[in-house]
Order: C-alpha cells, then structure tokens, then sequence
C-alpha cells in the first residue's frame, strides 16, 4: 500500500536527481556556430596601420571539441586546430599571457573552472610557434 510517507520520499528523491548537475549529455556537433572568437590574445607590434600582431584568435567549429586557430605573426597568418577533451561539460577555451613578451598560453577549464594549460604560442627567432605542453586524456569511469 502507497502511503503519504512512501509519496513523500518518492518526491525528495526525485527532487535531489533533477538538482544534480552535468545531467546533460554534451552533443558531440554544436547546432549553432559562433562566428566571433570565443578566446583571443593580441598585441600590437607597431604600426596598426600595417597590421603587425602578435597573437591568436580562437574560433568554434561545427564539433563541439574541437577549436580553429588563427595565428598572427608580424602581418603574416597561420592556421591551426585545438582537439579539448571531453569532460562532460561545455569547453570553456581561455588564452592567458605566456612568460615573454611574444608568447602565450591556450588552455581550457577543467570542471572546477580550473584552467589547464595545453598549447603554448610564441614568436622565436622570427618564426611562429605552437607547442604542446601537456597532453591530456580520460580514463573510463
């Protein structure tokens, strides 16, 4: 027999799944592409009427973890991917300054809005370059 009691925390549990959070299952392909760089580090390497940057500009693509990048070097451009990892969550793509003038870091946050550096950006010797400076994977659950 179903008593209140029963009905009650029948309720409470259902109360406590629907507050739980990343219920959601991230689509592996986004529905709607951002066209405007959701990341970006630039800085200006002179004259800005000759374009000279330095910098990245970091855009969506139509899969969900993976990212283009558009390097600037000194009026020239380059082109890249960034793969993020599934962590169950939205990516949140951040770009903060590196440790030289011309150089910076490319990372995510992880579930606890930590960030996690993954790529490194610098302009050496008048070359760009893109390092990797960790590598990160998922162990099943």
């Amino acid at each position: 027999m179903i008593t209140k009691k029963h009905v009650c925390v029948f309720i409470i549990i259902l109360m406590i799944g629907c507050n739980e959070k990343n219920n959601d299952v991230i689509p592996i392909s986004r529905e709607k592409v951002n066209k405007q760089p959701v990341a970006s580090y630039l800085i200006s390497m002179g004259n800005p009427k000759l374009d000279r940057k330095f910098g990245v500009e970091i855009f969506e693509t139509p899969s969900t973890f993976k990212y283009l990048l558009m390097m600037y070097y000194d009026g020239t451009e380059q082109q890249d991917t960034l793969n993020v990892p599934d962590l169950g969550i939205w990516p949140a793509i951040e770009v903060k300054p590196g440790s030289d003038t011309l150089s910076c870091i490319i990372g995510f946050l992880d579930k606890e809005k930590v960030f996690r550096e993954y790529k490194k950006l610098s302009a050496t010797n008048d070359q760009l370059r893109l390092t990797t400076l960790k590598k990160y994977s998922l162990s099943p659950n």
